[in-house]
């Protein structure tokens, strides 16, 4: 299953190689996708910068834009377009205000997204995304915090005001979470938590990150799939008090037979967590940091007393590289057959450093990337940066 890539433009004076699109079989994989010219600015026409306040708003001028380029893109690689996206601030366009990513699949596939019901389950009204959707032998469930039918975080989530002993917000938001939203969506479509291929948490207090892990294990049969954990800062998601948000990629439980643990040795953010999961052809692999059990890599530390005298955002990307190298070996593969690489950075000064490693290690060919800016703090003291992958097996599909 070789990749292809479509739509590859070339930004900035340092030729930022960007490949929006790419196909690896029958899946597509859209990243980065912002409401840009050919040189990497804002349309004219979504700015209207002399008419700014002009009808429709600019976040639907953006997001028209952006599906409308998408289109034709996909049109391109063969695509009926399922997609979902999400609005990011930090990005490396600095006046965008969307970064959208999508997963499709191709027309000659014969996969077609099947919404799920879930009872108990629902996506706000006015979002228009589908909680859960299945195709074929995967299942996707859509971001989902720790709410109740009136919208607000559920009562169960919270601690009862005056208690000290009643749990902590973060265990009990996750718990419900799981326990109420994902754990039915899952079964829902033939599925259950401890099938999840990938997931992605975003906590608006890195300091919850210990007891994020401990519940989220439990939830998963005590075997942590590959996550990526991203710190963001808080009020962060659409209900205001939430602190924290997950999505899950699973298989079914006919697929069960066919997901392969890849294990290869490489220090994570959480102990004893699989490194990577591939199923029919597709890699899902956690989230990187440039750590080892010590805390940041040697090579990434800053001296307090030369503190210019090192790239540490390009010294976190290569050992990331490096695992990313192994775990992709371990599974068949090479990082030529990365199809998506999101890059969350505390300071997006750092971007160009960390794209001249991925340059140095797969060719001017074009990236599929996406880059934000998050929180400061990125669990690690010293850490920038947190990369999460996904990639393509050839010959596996």
């Amino acid at each position: 299953m070789a990749i292809e890539r479509y739509g590859v433009n070339s930004y900035g004076p340092g030729k930022v190689r960007h490949a929006p699109i790419v196909r690896a079989g029958k899946w597509i994989f859209g990243t980065g996708l912002r409401a840009t010219n050919a040189l990497g600015l804002i349309d004219p026409g979504v700015s209207r910068d002399d008419r700014p306040l002009d009808p429709p708003p600019r976040a639907q001028r953006e997001a028209e834009f952006i599906f409308r380029r998408l289109g034709r893109e996909l049109a391109a690689a063969g695509v009926a377009p399922p997609s979902a996206s999400v609005l990011v601030s930090g990005l490396l366009s600095p006046s965008a205000q969307m970064d959208v990513q999508v997963i499709a699949t191709t027309q000659d596939s014969a996969l077609a997204p099947k919404q799920i019901d879930v009872a108990g389950v629902s996506a706000p009204r006015e979002s228009g995304y589908s909680p859960c959707t299945r195709v074929g032998d995967l299942v996707f469930v859509a971001g989902q915090l720790a709410r109740d039918e009136t919208g607000g975080i559920a009562p169960e989530a919270r601690v009862p005001p005056g208690q000290l002993w009643k749990g902590t917000r973060i265990a009990l938001e996750t718990r419900y979470l799981v326990e109420k939203r994902l754990r039915p969506a899952l079964q829902a479509a033939g599925s259950d938590p401890d099938l999840v291929l990938k997931a992605q948490v975003y906590l608006s207090h890195a300091e919850d990150l210990p007891a994020f892990w401990q519940v989220w294990s439990a939830c998963c049969g005590g075997t942590l799939p590959p996550t990526l954990v991203v710190p963001v800062r808080h009020p962060a998601f659409g209900t205001e008090d939430a602190t924290v948000e997950i999505n899950v990629v699973a298989a079914t439980a006919n697929a069960r037979s066919r997901i392969r643990d890849i294990e290869c040795g490489i220090d994570l953010v959480a102990p004893g967590m699989i490194p990577a999961r591939s199923l029919d052809g597709l890699l899902f692999v956690a989230g990187l940091m440039g750590i080892d059990s010590a805390g940041l890599v040697p090579d990434a530390r800053v001296d307090r007393c030369l503190p210019f005298y090192q790239a540490t955002a390009r010294a976190q990307t290569a050992d990331i590289l490096g695992k990313a190298r192994k775990i992709f070996a371990a599974a068949g593969s090479d990082l030529e057959n990365v199809v998506r690489v999101l890059q969350f950075h505390s300071d997006l000064g750092d971007f160009y450093d960390t794209y001249t490693e991925w340059r140095s290690a797969v060719g001017d060919g074009g990236l599929p990337f996406s880059a934000v800016e998050v929180g400061k703090d990125l669990f690690v003291p010293g850490a920038s940066l947190i990369v999460d992958l996904w990639g393509s097996v050839p010959g596996a599909a």
